[in-house]
């Protein structure tokens, strides 16, 4: 169904003046008007406060006196409504309009007598797209065109607002509009539609192509285009450039006496030659041609159009074109904004023939259509201005120029719709909120641990034991504050151990976190965050406080510092964080955090803890925003320099670690963009990964080529166990990026993702985990330990993810790869328990750190590597994760 559109003033002359324009006639508030058929068509005045007249006796008798008059109403009455029925169209389902409604008067059917033989010119309003178009743009140009261009005669001007994303800027292009009694119809961008659509990323000829050889050999504007062609759907909806257009010829052709609809872009402008130009070739032509093409010339400056000077120019541009109200061609609505969407309509009526777009370009993108049977019926005439954009470079007529519209077009729509998804997400996204730890989940769990739960309680009492541990370790090995009072800025005042390398230290950090979270005592947060303090901000570690509050803030003054009067006075006063004061920092050249820890040990529960210290007062916020600034540097080394590079080139569980210490770092540093496209993109390893049967090619290879470069021939035990090791671990960092999307809930769940070739996450997991449940009645008990030792977090993680989906009802289009993954999810709820019950340790927090295992004998070198990765907290399992409902 069409919609109408304004018209403020109905029998204003379409002849009247600019100025004449702005004199506004409102119609009186008193006064509904409804406009049956053309213009000419008889109106009917309804007056609100019209008071209904009683009627005479005489009237009632005559009436009464009469049976057959009341039949003989009804039957005029229903005569008079079928008559008028055709001059109605109707729409059932308004809701789905792909426009709305935003005028007092609505278009109807032609009575087939009608003759047309009007012009209705469109301009199609979108959103401004730096550094395409100068911010701005819009709203200057058309301020020009309402000011300058003069009215034509028999011509309609309607303005069509496509798809306006800030609505801010919208409302000021109505009330514009509005001040010059301009008819407009309006299609709304709405973001819940928008919401709904995806990325398109299994199109390309390889997996993960992004990563690949061949995109690595692409030019930077070819890289551009491959990138542009995963924006497919959301730039269809967003920009809807193809889309309005239709929707003009659409609404063009329901207007009852229009002949000649010209639907062109928003900043094109007729001048009154040009026009008249146009008006005589289509008088001419225009019985035997139903489509005309105008040519364009842009400007670098719009007042050059104010001098009396209205000359045909050179008209080198894209030009526009004009539909005759029977014509049968419309644009591709496939074509996107950036990709031949005007060109593909151009070169199908045979006005492009020296552009050759039949050709193939890259597989992935949408195949143009046939020549039309309408091809060669048209006619080149007239001429129109494209208004400046804002950028001379742009505009000028060279060849370079065209390659930088083409460049900043690129770029332009990237920016804008990645700001788009970014504002969306906003609206849900919190920084400070943990990424792979669930907040209400482990607010459950501690209500439970207070209310004597005895699974919670025995796994928080040797959470307990682990952290004073923990605890008295950290304490030997930080030196507290008041014992360097008179050590200079440039001492450290203890010496790094060989051991405080990031996973240990993460480690220990987590689990005096988590005991803080649970039992209360601050003594293990204090602990945690002066381990932050130490080995991240090169600060002295705080000193234990045994005074208390009460006393503390009983003790006189005087007895103190010199200034210590002023610590109850000020905004500050009650503490604002358990530290009370600024620690002072120390000169330390070498960081704790290095680059080569990141590319080996996982973030992500450090980060979380990290938030929980600031949630629980033991960090101030000034340490939270250095942490921040600090992960801010290590983020951007990983995205821009070759090592990171590299790391996300891997095809094995080096590059899932790198995705996930990247949207780790980003969520924590409040970098939505980045985390959106990582998150995002990231499914396109899915397809590269993994088969569809739930295989690891590439893990495979990579563990292989492992043994294959150590010393000595490995057993087959010994090849057995690191298979499972790695395939696990890739694993267990895929399930952690997916649970920290999921957590995030502004990016689409990749856990059900199915690639091109059928591959998922989740069916992966399920099948290593089958394998293995099979398997371990036929183990020995060493063997079938490790097997459940390694599987028992992934098993309980990959059940909460699937919880999370299931309980999302995540649309899984395919229906043999959505009842595959019902299958996946029954077993999952069957056989979680094949690993160990959720509540067992199975040892993992008991491990030996000083376990020398490389001076025995006869262990083979890969073994080493795994008792290295588990020393060092490099499993991808967090420290308690039963706890932290990840």
């Amino acid at each position: 169904m069409l919609p109408p559109f304004l018209k403020h003033n109905v029998a204003r002359s379409s002849s009247s003046s600019s100025k004449q324009r702005k004199s506004h006639n409102p119609l009186q508030p008193d006064m509904l008007s409804l406009e049956l058929g053309s213009t000419t068509a008889k109106k009917y005045h309804y007056t609100k406060d019209k008071k209904p007249t009683r009627r005479s006796s005489s009237s009632i008798s005559s009436s009464t006196q009469r049976p057959w008059l009341k039949p003989l109403l009804a039957l005029l009455f229903i005569l008079f409504i079928l008559t008028y029925i055709p001059f109605f169209r109707f729409d059932d389902n308004n809701n789905n309009d792909n426009y709305h409604l935003s005028s007092r008067h609505r278009t109807t059917q032609a009575p087939s007598d009608m003759e047309r033989d009007q012009i209705i010119l469109y301009r199609i309003i979108g959103n401004d797209l730096p550094p395409r178009h100068k911010e701005g743009q819009t709203l200057s140009n058309l301020q020009f065109i309402l000011d300058h261009e003069p009215e034509f005669p028999n011509t309609r001007k309607i303005f069509l607002l496509n798809r306006i994303i800030d609505p801010v800027n919208e409302a000021t292009i109505i009330r514009l509009l509005d001040s010059y009694q301009m008819d407009y119809i309006r299609v709304p961008f709405v973001a819940s539609e928008y919401e709904q659509l995806d990325f398109q990323l299994e199109r390309f000829p390889d997996a993960d192509f992004f990563h690949s050889d061949d995109y690595r050999r692409f030019s930077k504007v070819s890289k551009l285009r491959a990138l542009d062609f995963t924006y497919h759907m959301k730039n269809l909806y967003a920009m809807n450039n193809n889309g309005g257009r239709n929707t003009a010829i659409e609404h063009g052709k329901s207007i009852p006496n229009a002949k000649w609809i010209m639907p062109f872009d928003g900043n094109c402008y007729l001048s009154k030659n040009a026009f008249k130009e146009i008006k005589l070739q289509l008088d001419k032509y225009g019985n035997d041609l139903k489509y005309f093409v105008v040519p364009m010339t842009r400007l670098l400056n719009n007042s050059v159009l104010l001098n009396d000077l209205d000359e045909r120019p050179k008209t080198p541009e894209e030009p526009q074109i004009i539909f005759r109200y029977d014509a049968t061609e419309e644009y591709n609505l496939n074509m996107r904004y950036g990709r031949r969407s005007k060109l593909e309509l151009l070169w199908r009526l045979g006005a492009l023939e020296n552009r050759r777009l039949n050709r193939p370009t890259v597989p992935w993108e949408p195949i143009e259509r046939p020549y039309s049977k309408d091809k060669g019926n048209f006619r080149n005439i007239g001429w129109i201005f494209r208004l400046f954009s804002g950028n001379p470079s742009q505009e000028e007529n060279k060849k370079e120029a065209s390659s930088i519209r083409a460049f900043n077009r690129l770029m332009a729509i990237q920016s804008s719709l990645d700001s788009l998804d970014e504002n969306i997400a906003r609206k849900h996204f919190r920084h400070d909120r943990p990424f792979i730890y669930n907040e209400k989940p482990m607010h459950q769990l501690r209500y439970d641990h207070w209310t004597n739960n005895h699974e919670i309680r025995t796994a928080v009492d040797r959470l307990e034991r682990k952290a004073a541990e923990t605890l008295k370790e950290t304490i030997k090995r930080l030196v507290p504050l008041s014992s360097v009072t008179t050590t200079t800025a440039d001492e450290v005042p203890f010496t790094l151990d060989t051991k405080d390398e990031l996973g240990p230290i993460a480690k220990n950090m987590t689990i005096l976190t988590i005991a803080n979270y649970f039992t209360g005592e601050e003594k293990y947060g204090r602990a945690a965050a002066n381990l932050i303090r130490v080995h991240f901000l090169n600060e002295y570690a705080v000193e234990d406080d045994d005074e208390d509050e009460y006393n503390s803030a009983r003790r006189i003054p005087d007895d103190s510092h010199l200034l210590d009067f002023l610590s109850d006075q000020g905004y500050y006063f009650p503490s604002l964080s358990r530290v009370s004061h600024v620690v002072p920092k120390y000169s330390n050249n070498n960081r704790l955090l290095s680059t080569s820890d990141l590319t080996k040990t996982d973030v992500s529960s450090l980060l979380d803890c990290i938030r929980l210290l600031r949630h629980m007062q033991q960090l101030t916020h000034k340490e939270y925003i250095d942490l921040q600034a600090m992960m801010a540097e290590f983020l951007e080394y990983l995205v821009t320099s070759p090592t990171g590079i590299h790391l996300a080139q891997m095809t094995d569980h080096r590059g899932v670690l790198y995705d996930l210490q990247v949207t780790a770092m980003a969520a924590f540093t409040d970098d939505v963009r980045l985390f959106l496209r990582v998150a995002n993109r990231c499914r396109m390893r899915i397809g590269k990964q993994f088969t569809a049967k739930g295989e690891q090619p590439y893990q495979e290879s990579s563990t292989k080529g492992r043994l294959a470069a150590a010393a000595n021939t490995p057993s087959q035990q010994t090849e057995w166990r690191a298979m499972l090791h790695y395939e696990t671990l890739n694993l267990q960092y895929w399930t952690l990026l997916a649970r920290g999307i999921q957590n995030a809930g502004i990016a689409k769940d990749i856990w059900h993702y199915a690639a091109a070739n059928g591959a998922q996450i989740s069916h992966t997991i399920v099948s290593h985990l089958k394998r293995y449940s099979d398997a371990l009645p036929h183990l020995t008990m060493g063997d079938a330990s490790f097997v459940k030792s390694r599987l028992q977090p992934l098993a309980y993680m990959a059940q909460a993810a699937f919880s999370h989906s299931h309980g999302r009802q995540q649309q899984i289009e395919d229906a043999d790869i959505k009842e595959r993954t019902e299958r996946d999810r029954l077993w999952m709820i069957e056989h979680v328990s094949d690993f160990g019950e959720q509540w067992d340790f199975l040892d993992q927090e008991e491990l030996d750190d000083d376990e020398e295992v490389d001076e025995e004998e006869g262990v083979h070198d890969i073994l080493k590597l795994i008792h290295d990765d588990e020393v060092k907290g490099r499993l991808g399992i967090p420290p308690f994760w039963m706890l932290t409902s990840v």
